[in-house]
């Protein structure tokens, strides 16, 4: 039997080859099953009740659209009560916020997903919570509190000196800075991190996480600033807390989702994934993708892909992937590629092609827009024009994305060149092809560096995909075998080959299946 390890290495530094028929029906390890997710930031998407804020019946009653696109899992950034637009401090963990409705209304949206084959993954925020919650109330009111250990706390000038930005004040309830000791918080002074040492607020977590996935039946989390839930020099203790949570959670819900926010290299990620979580976000194959559509040459994305899997498959080889090409942190990735519609497309290929669990940002379907500061990142989605469809979320006046300037989703359905019906049509082929989906990838040796190759193969399926980074003509020596396939999807009307020479055209995307014996 070929294992994964094997196979993949094989397929990576063998000498290229097209696989013969009697190769490619041999019983190999597939890649975990994968699915195309949906990040969601709900407060943008559908308002149900004309208050101009998203809301999970507004999410609920547009599932058929997004069940339409292919979705098969959705991500919905941090719903809980918090004082902030964004929602990464929580003030209560069992709750909704009130803007997006009630918690029966998320029950109702996890069954309704779930009857459309979808899972459901909760954001959950634990490295710190809101200052207005009840723990830290209690805690910095007196350091008797039965919850003051539940943050850390310091009097030492040694330790404010060092990190200036991380140790504050408690203040009173004018907003006044106090005296006496002042507590911990990375990201900022009205986000407080817990203390991880103390088996209390561990207990808590997983009390809460029972809570989603036991009571009201997520699939899943994604966990928020997973590297931080200690300091950095004590990654070792972040480790064994993530091993903890997830042994935890698969005892809750034995097929559990956890996919982690990690930001580095591959070797930095590959330490989380396996027993401690499902799959990290792949942040390094994104840029890669982006510096390569955006110079319109290859930076070496199938290279990267393998460095990055050599990494994963030697510290655990039960890893999973999460690729994407931008999120609600990150400049959206039509921005990245100046408005260029035909480069946006070839980015959706990548995404769609390469193995793994694509993550798609709401709004990159229509090519919004967008870049920091983060709300211009978390504007409303665009269903039409203005006074066209009552569900248009009006939280924020729109900076980046107008209709003036994207196409908002009901002019693109009926226009078969729109980005929509370009993402559309790649996740119903890559839904519905088990190597696009499941199967190993092979790197073609191409003679183009404004070319990019690459096989997917899965028992008798094979795929080839082939993409032209750039606005000319190009031109590649054509890979063995390839009058063995047929054309499966084409950017373009036309294949054309002559002789030993394949021809792409510009900004080209195509995609071809072998024929079976």
């Amino acid at each position: 039997m070929i294992t994964k390890k094997n196979l993949l290495y094989g397929l990576l530094t063998g000498p290229f080859c097209l696989m013969s028929g009697s190769a490619i029906t041999q019983e190999v390890d597939k890649m975990p099953d994968t699915r195309v997710y949906y990040s969601v930031f709900v407060q943008s998407f559908y308002d149900s009740n004309g208050d101009g804020i998203g809301d999970l019946p507004g999410l609920t009653s547009r599932l058929d659209y997004l069940s339409d696109l292919g979705i098969k899992g959705l991500w919905l950034l941090p719903v809980h009560p918090s004082p902030s637009y964004h929602k990464y401090d929580v003030s209560d963990y069992y709750a909704i916020h009130p803007d997006y409705g009630t918690l029966g209304d998320y029950r109702s949206f996890v069954k309704e997903a779930h009857n459309r084959g979808m899972i459901v993954l909760l954001d959950l925020v634990i490295n710190h919570t809101s200052n207005r919650i009840d723990w830290f109330r209690n805690a910095s009111e007196s350091p008797r509190s039965p919850y003051r250990d539940y943050y850390i706390w310091s009097d030492k000038q040694a330790d404010f000196d060092a990190e200036p930005f991380h140790w504050h004040p408690v203040r009173d309830s004018n907003g006044k800075q106090t005296n006496g000791p002042r507590y911990y918080g990375f990201f900022w002074w009205e986000m407080p991190d817990l203390n991880f040492d103390n088996r209390k607020v561990r207990e808590e977590i997983l009390k809460i996480a029972s809570f989603w996935l036991q009571d009201v039946g997520v699939d899943g989390f994604r966990m928020d600033a997973a590297q931080y839930i200690y300091p950095e020099d004590q990654k070792d203790k972040t480790l064994a807390w993530w091993t903890e949570f997830g042994k935890e959670v698969r005892k809750m819900k034995e097929d559990a989702i956890i996919i982690g926010e990690v930001w580095g290299s591959s070797s930095d990620i590959a330490p989380y994934l396996s027993d401690r979580m499902t799959a990290c976000f792949n942040l390094q194959l994104a840029d890669t993708i982006r510096i390569s559509l955006q110079e319109e040459k290859d930076h070496g994305i199938l290279q990267t892909w393998r460095k990055i899997h050599e990494n994963y498959e030697e510290n655990n080889p039960g890893y999973q992937d999460a690729i994407l090409l931008s999120n609600h942190d990150m400049n959206r990735i039509m921005t990245e590629l100046g408005r260029n519609n035909d480069k946006a497309k070839l980015a959706a290929s990548l995404l769609l092609t390469l193995p793994g669990n694509p993550f798609i940002y709401y709004g990159e379907e229509i090519g919004m827009l967008g870049e920091k500061p983060d709300e211009y990142i978390r504007e409303p989605f665009l269903w039409n024009i203005a006074g066209e469809d009552q569900g248009q979320t009006r939280w924020e006046i729109p900076y980046a994305s107008t209709p003036e300037i994207v196409k908002p989703l009901a002019f693109q359905t009926d226009d078969p060149k729109s980005i929509y019906n370009h993402y559309k049509t790649l996740i119903r082929i890559r839904n519905n092809s088990p190597a696009l989906s499941n199967g190993m990838l092979k790197p073609l040796v191409l003679d183009n560096k404004k070319v990019i190759g690459f096989i997917r193969v899965y028992q008798a399926e094979v795929i080839m995909v082939l993409l032209n980074l750039t606005g000319q003509m190009q031109q590649i020596t054509a890979p063995h075998g390839i009058s063995g396939y047929n054309l499966l999807f084409g950017s373009h009307p036309v294949f054309k080959s002559g002789g030993n020479i394949v021809y792409l055209q510009p900004w080209s995307t195509f995609i071809l299946k072998q024929k079976t014996p």
